[in-house]
């Protein structure tokens, strides 16, 4: 996302310099540049080898801090390349201020360094007091999974293997979730494969697949195997959300559409009836929940009114008030830069339903700020340890 230069707060990691930045670009073209993202070929910085943390400190005023909105671009793996190189070639690239930037879809959008090397994105972590961070990165998949000349199922589960390959190289800071297409017929058992074989730590879907929202009956296996299984799903809007064909100006389909996007999902999941369907199912949703937490009044007066006498595809089918669903079947991050609106979240959800979150990486803003603002809410330590680690523990099993 574009920033202001007095607005741009990099964290005190290593900047890529002039010569070695476009020395790296040079290998863009052995990886994907795709929606705005980058996969590059090699990373340009050395691996960082952190301590694991160590339980003790935990007792001696050291609160551990999770980031479960986290994204980072992986290594293509080697039947991926081939057909990445087509797809780089019809993007238009340009350089500014040193950073690629990318057009798809009518969409700009800059590469940060901190999207495109994980190990420079580690080290902004770590400086910033991140312990662990869950990475994911269905917009990516989505994207790729639309214009590569390739079944879904390859680019899926070899985009998941590139993530766990990414996420090994830090065994004691990172996890990575299992990605899918929650429409695909086989999206359970891809999710199988990463839980046995990969070690992956929940779900990343999109909140929607080109154009379909999560209230599609084709969701409803993930939903059973995610209740079942016990499960947390992170939901994450798409690169072009509902809407973006009327929002190329100040970048509205990224600081306006993907929050419409989110909130779509969410009514629509909620009206339909999801969570009476599977009322274990745990639903993370990013930036703050997107534009629910404002307008969750009209979702219940919605459900007040019942529409009776309207097309019967009107009338909400949901066995309670939408808001009573915020306390059981959602979790906010706490990605949006306003103090007021977390206390708005905590309100409504409840802390226990709070979690850490950064955006860190596409968004090249150190998670060290949105450390300081949960800090600063005056939160007593229990419900601050809540945000900052224990409730993405429970859910995502982390610690």
């Amino acid at each position: 996302m574009p920033l202001k230069d007095e607005e741009h707060k990099q964290s005190k990691s290593k900047r890529i310099s002039r010569r070695n930045f476009f020395k790296y670009a040079n290998e863009i073209a052995l990886g994907l540049t795709i929606g705005g993202y980058l996969i590059p070929r090699k990373a340009s910085s050395q691996a960082l080898n952190p301590k694991p943390m160590d339980k003790v400190q935990r007792q001696n005023n050291f609160i551990p801090v999770i980031d479960v909105h986290a994204h980072c671009t992986p290594q293509a793996n080697s039947k991926l390349e081939k057909r990445m190189r087509s797809l780089m070639m019809s993007l238009r690239v340009h350089t500014h201020q040193d950073r690629q930037v990318v057009k798809v879809k009518g969409i700009s959008c800059v590469m940060y360094p901190e999207l495109m090397d994980i190990d420079l994105q580690m080290q902004g972590r770590i400086e910033s007091g991140v312990t662990k961070s869950l990475i994911s990165y269905s917009m990516l998949l989505e994207t790729m999974a639309g214009d590569l000349p390739m079944p879904d199922k390859k680019v899926i589960e070899g985009f998941n293997d590139a993530m766990a390959k990414m996420a090994a190289k830090y065994p004691d800071k990172l996890n990575f979730m299992a990605h899918i297409n929650p429409f695909q017929k086989g999206a359970v058992k891809e999710c199988e494969r990463c839980f046995k074989n990969l070690g992956a730590k929940g779900i990343s879907i999109g909140t929607s697949w080109q154009g379909e929202f999560l209230d599609s009956p084709k969701a409803e296996p993930l939903w059973e195997f995610a209740q079942d299984q016990d499960q947390a799903i992170f939901i994450h809007p798409p690169f072009a959300p509902i809407g973006y064909q009327k929002m190329d100006i100040y970048k509205l389909e990224e600081m306006v559409g993907r929050a419409f996007d989110t909130t779509m999902t969410l009514a629509r999941m909620i009206y339909s009836g999801v969570f009476d369907r599977y009322p274990r199912l745990k639903i993370v949703v990013p930036h703050m929940g997107g534009a629910l937490p404002n307008v969750i009044g009209r979702l219940d007066f919605g459900y007040r009114l019942g529409y009776q006498g309207l097309p019967q595809a009107q009338a909400a089918v949901c066995k309670r008030r939408p808001s009573d669903y915020l306390r059981t079947n959602l979790y906010v991050d706490t990605m949006g830069f306003s103090a007021e609106t977390l206390k708005h979240c905590i309100e409504l959800f409840g802390i226990d339903r709070i979690v850490f979150g950064s955006d860190y990486g596409p968004v090249p803003i150190s998670p060290k700020e949105h450390i300081e603002l949960v800090k600063n809410l005056g939160l007593n330590r229990e419900d601050e340890e809540k945000i900052f680690w224990r409730n993405a523990n429970q859910l995502f099993k982390i610690i």
